[in-house]
């Protein structure tokens, strides 16, 4: 009889945890869902889409590589992908696709010039909700947010807010670190980054602290994803393809509780405290990709969660616009980094930015990597596989461009992918970031 009553009691108390527990604005409360470290991987229902479909998932939009989450898949009461880009005329938009009845919805969040660096960042608040956070490029140095009003709902947000930094600001790189925190990373005044902690509970934001400096200046650039190992994010980073002074591919990691670190565990600065300790440079992390004289470097995609921690980058050598795509990994075993190559990337696409059409790992595969390029003067996405990571390819071609003059570039895995859509991709033509004319299309396995 006391069995039962205790189990009785727990239930009741876990049913009240379930109805509490809001985060943001608001007086509503609704169910909370329990983190799950990096992402969920649910199983796909009934699909909607067709293999081999290609079809729109938001029209006349566009999307840079460094701003995180930018398309993902939720499962909660619904079962949606969510994707957030820059429209032609400047407006920060997101879009969501249901699963269940097929249908598509759309949302303006705000609108400032036309650029495509300036996509939200998004994420999953515990009850469902989402929130939305987005920063201009370099245009000032304002954090913005807002807050869906209900659960797994873009048609309608709470009012903008805002909180400001040292010095102009770019990019949103959001992750989730507990249960209720999420930390943003973004690039201030170009050289360097920084980083605050959001609490969802208080709605507010913690001070924000630089963590990395590019000591001789110019663009630095770094992409950060989680690892399978729990409350680990792997960081790689590279200068401007055009003229950072430092072209190596470079490797470090920080810890949810704020720690940075490079290969072997050293420790090397702490995002919570920069007093605490000289804010890092890139020389203080490991080198993956060791540049020659006269290399260009552009990073495009970290392993998700993988088995191993590997990158995906471009390398060209001075005055060519041609570059080659590699595959890098850490071999535990060896204790190195091997670095594989998996094609050429045909001819840029802008030259005035050193853009190449770009590639992505599958985040449920490391061993799988969509590869956007030219081939001759056309644009085509490829599915490219491996089983020995990088040493040996196959590839499947999955669309090619109607002409000449249509660009394909910069595939975007959703996280937690449905079958009905395994890969996003940008089609039509791409002659600057501020200024584009191409749809957000996407492709069925």
């Amino acid at each position: 009889m006391k069995k039962k009553i205790l189990i009785s009691l727990l239930m009741l108390l876990l049913s009240i945890m379930m109805l509490c527990g809001g985060c943001g604005e608001g007086n509503v409360e609704y169910e909370v869902f329990p983190w799950i470290w990096g992402s969920a991987n649910n199983p796909s229902g009934e699909r909607t889409t067709t293999p081999g479909e290609i079809g729109v998932f938001a029209e006349n939009g566009a999307y840079t590589w460094w701003t995180n989450m930018q398309a993902f898949r939720y499962v909660g009461n619904k079962d949606q992908t969510y994707l957030s880009y820059v429209d032609e005329k400047g407006n920060r938009c997101l879009a969501s696709y249901n699963h269940d009845t097929g249908k598509f919805a759309y949302f303006k969040l705000a609108q400032y010039e036309v650029d495509d660096h300036d996509s939200a960042g998004v994420m999953v608040l515990p009850d469902g909700r989402l929130l939305a956070v987005y920063v201009r490029h370099s245009k000032d140095k304002i954090i913005r947010w807002r807050i869906s009003k209900k659960p797994e709902d873009i048609t309608s947000f709470g009012k903008e807010k805002e909180v400001s930094c040292s010095y102009a600001i770019t990019y949103a790189q959001l992750h989730r670190i507990s249960d209720t925190e999420y930390r943003i990373l973004y690039r201030s005044r170009m050289k360097s980054w920084a980083t605050r902690v959001y609490n969802c509970e208080t709605d507010k934001w913690s001070v924000e602290t630089v963590w990395l400096t590019e000591g001789k200046g110019k663009q630095y650039y770094l992409w950060t994803q989680e690892d399978k190992e729990e409350g680990k994010f792997n960081i790689f980073m590279t200068g401007h393809p055009k003229n950072g002074p430092d072209q190596n591919i470079r490797y470090g990691y920080f810890t949810a509780d704020g720690g940075i670190y490079t290969t072997g565990g050293k420790k090397v600065g702490d995002m919570n405290d920069e007093l605490s300790i000289s804010v890092p440079n890139p020389r203080d992390f490991d080198i993956v990709y060791e540049a020659q004289e006269g290399d260009h470097t552009r990073l495009y995609d970290v392993s998700f969660m993988g088995e191993k921690v590997a990158v995906l980058y471009g390398v060209h050598q001075g005055e060519e616009d041609n570059s080659d795509y590699y595959y890098a990994y850490y071999d535990d075993v060896e204790g190195k980094w091997v670095n594989n190559l998996i094609c050429e990337s045909g001819t840029w696409l802008v030259g005035a930015n050193m853009y190449f059409a770009g590639m992505s790992f599958d985040k449920k595969d490391m061993q799988t990597v969509y590869v956007t390029r030219r081939v001759g003067a056309r644009c085509r996405i490829e599915k490219w596989k491996t089983t020995d990571y990088g040493a040996t390819w196959t590839s499947t071609l999955i669309e090619e461009a109607a002409n000449d003059d249509e660009e394909i570039l910069r595939p975007l895995i959703p996280y937690n992918a449905h079958d009905d859509m395994d890969v996003l991709y940008m089609k039509g033509n791409y002659p600057a970031y501020v200024k584009y004319d191409t749809d957000i299309v996407y492709y069925a396995d």
